[in-house]
């Protein structure tokens, strides 16, 4: 493991958490995949492709079939625009996440998953004036992630998983944007 890796701020939270479970518990944690491609939806911008990739350690909680862990990935919430016509701002955030994942079985092989954590975005800014491109930038910040989720499980450790993911991004000088990515993609716990 590289001294980079060990200075991350998300390596203490890993090991925090699995240092506080008893040894019989951290065994039966399982690791977690999902592959979730989408679109956003944004008022001004209309329809754009996005997604999330996210991988992490679930621990059980309880013989309820509940789990909690973290999880982590990047995500790209597509394009967002503001302003009016005259000057418009069209931004585009990715990134990657660090979360806290549960997970709580409801009926019949169906979980309901939320997510909360926090990312490293960039977004990236493009003004135009009269619609013609006036300003390119790009800027780097940290900003939360929500997410929720439907996952139905099937055999063999797979699923299907149907999530919102709401980001946060922001520019000097210009109003926050929350995109909504909607998506559905494949999971798989091994």
């Amino acid at each position: 493991m590289s001294c980079r890796a060990l200075t991350h701020p998300v390596f203490p939270l890993v090991v925090a958490s699995a240092l506080a479970l008893p040894l019989p518990v951290a065994a039966q944690a399982a690791w977690t995949l999902e592959l979730a491609p989408g679109v956003v939806s944004d008022a001004e911008a209309g329809r754009s492709t996005g997604g999330r990739v996210s991988a992490g350690r679930m621990w059980p909680l309880g013989d309820a079939g509940a789990s909690v862990g973290v999880v982590l990935g990047v995500a790209s919430f597509g394009e967002t625009r503001t302003g009016p016509w005259v000057q418009r701002h069209r931004l585009h955030t990715r990134g990657a996440f660090a979360a806290l994942q549960a997970a709580l079985p409801v009926a019949g092989g169906w979980q309901v998953q939320a997510r909360l954590g926090l990312g490293r975005w960039q977004t990236a800014l493009t003004t135009a004036v009269a619609g013609a491109d006036a300003f390119d930038a790009t800027e780097s910040h940290l900003g939360p992630l929500l997410g929720a989720g439907l996952a139905w499980r099937l055999p063999r450790g797979l699923g299907v998983v149907a999530a919102v993911d709401v980001g946060q991004h922001r520019f000097d000088g210009l109003p926050t944007v929350r995109p909504v990515l909607w998506s559905l993609g494949m999971s798989a716990s091994f």
